[in-house]
């Protein structure tokens, strides 16, 4: 193994960059927690510090970049947004000299979304992924008939440039084609509900989809539809890699559902029911409405839905790693610097109170950077909550294991 700091930076408006040790920390949420949530705005606090005579600059909506080094060559970015808070304190100051501190925090693209507005003139009936880009187009994608006929480029603040006209960064513009699953899984119902929020549009259309609506690094937006992890080849995680301390699972009575109720079209219902899970948790029901356009869509959401969470599973659902521990691999730095939503990965080093492996996907990430120190928390599901996945209480009683093909084995059923 090899000796590893991230030694990251902070790029400030696309020209400003600080390193070394006028950082004191930096701390990066994303995702979700749950893989039946839509993700959130990601976050960023950076605190920088600097002689109190010598002012940092920083704006609010000045684009911020985060970067940290990969394991092998060249560096990873691993935050883009755009500065939403800026708080400025004394640490220190006297004849001997002085300290300012800068905590910066920055959103990222999906807070933009949540200040776009989208559905003015509606959108016909539609697959989920299209409507998501859809959506997404119509939020950032500035065409000119939009700008006013009257602006000149001298009207505009001389710091803008093209690229950063708008506060929209490049690369959620430049990819949103290809980074958008088209044209999705599940038929949506046209809609004609007027303006809205534009998140709240995409984030119900990615829900009734099955699909999740996240962003990159890169700041870019990303819709993957239901399917698109299904195939995806796992990332083995050792005993090298994984963190013991913050090991944790929490089977919770109230995440059971055992009776659903899935609303489409019109307000029609389909639902779905475990009787043995009843029998045993009681009677635990959910509702979830959607823009499913097909009944049969609704029935199969239903009972999948059921089969996710119809009993109770046990597993982490944190795994943390530290990129400088010098057991840590260095193409497994390489793969966690670039961890993303839906990133697969599997371990058969857990101790035996979780079951000893895992098989699942990362929904959402928290890092801890300081010049030195790399923390990586990474929040995860089972692959079983997102595909069919039976496990023994949810095979029929009445079966017989001659049923079955004479190669078959409970791993492969």
């Amino acid at each position: 193994m090899t000796a590893y700091q991230p030694n990251p930076t902070v790029e400030i408006d696309g020209g400003i960059f600080y390193a070394d040790n006028t950082i004191a920390s930096i701390k990066v949420t994303s995702g979700r927690r749950d893989v039946l949530d839509q993700p959130n705005a990601g976050f960023a606090n950076v605190q920088l510090w600097t002689d109190a005579n010598s002012p940092l600059d920083v704006e609010l909506s000045d684009a911020l970049q985060i970067k940290i080094d990969k394991g092998t060559v060249g560096q990873e970015t691993i935050f883009t947004g755009i500065i939403s808070d800026v708080q400025i304190t004394l640490d220190g100051l006297g004849d001997i000299g002085s300290i300012a501190r800068y905590t910066i925090t920055a959103v990222g693209s999906l807070a933009l979304l949540n200040k776009r507005l989208a559905g003015t003139s509606g959108y016909s009936k539609e697959k989920d992924g299209t409507r998501v880009y859809n959506i997404l187009r119509e939020a950032f994608i500035t065409e000119w008939d939009d700008l006013d006929s009257v602006t000149t480029w001298a009207m505009l603040p001389n710091t803008v440039t093209w690229a950063s006209y708008d506060a929209t960064n490049e690369a959620l513009v430049n990819n949103l084609l290809t980074d958008v699953d088209q044209p999705g899984q599940y038929e949506l119902y046209a809609y004609s509900d007027g303006t809205a929020s534009a998140l709240t549009l995409a984030q119900a259309a990615a829900e009734s989809g099955r699909g999740v609506l996240w962003e990159a690094g890169d700041g870019s937006l990303h819709y993957d539809d239901y399917a698109a992890r299904a195939l995806a080849t796992p990332y083995t995680l050792t005993a090298d890699d994984i963190l013991v301390d913050g090991l944790a699972t929490n089977s919770q009575w109230g995440e059971i559902i055992n009776n659903v109720t899935i609303q489409y079209k019109a307000n029609a219902t389909k639902t779905a029911r475990d009787q043995q899970s009843a029998i045993l948790y009681g009677e635990l029901s959910a509702t979830k409405s959607t823009q499913l356009e097909n009944g049969t869509d609704a029935q199969e959401q239903a009972e999948s839905y059921l089969e996710s969470r119809a009993y109770p599973r046990i597993y982490p659902e944190l795994f943390g790693v530290a990129l400088h521990s010098p057991t840590v691999s260095d193409v497994t730095r390489d793969q966690l610097a670039g961890v993303y939503n839906g990133l697969r990965i599997d371990t058969s080093d857990l101790p035996a109170v979780f079951g000893q492996t895992f098989d699942g996907f990362v929904e959402g990430w928290e890092w801890n950077i300081t010049r030195y120190e790399a923390f990586l928390n990474m929040y995860v599901s089972a692959y079983s909550e997102t595909y069919l996945s039976q496990i023994w209480l949810q095979v029929p009683n009445t079966t017989t294991w001659n049923t079955y093909n004479p190669t078959k084995t409970w791993e492969n059923a």
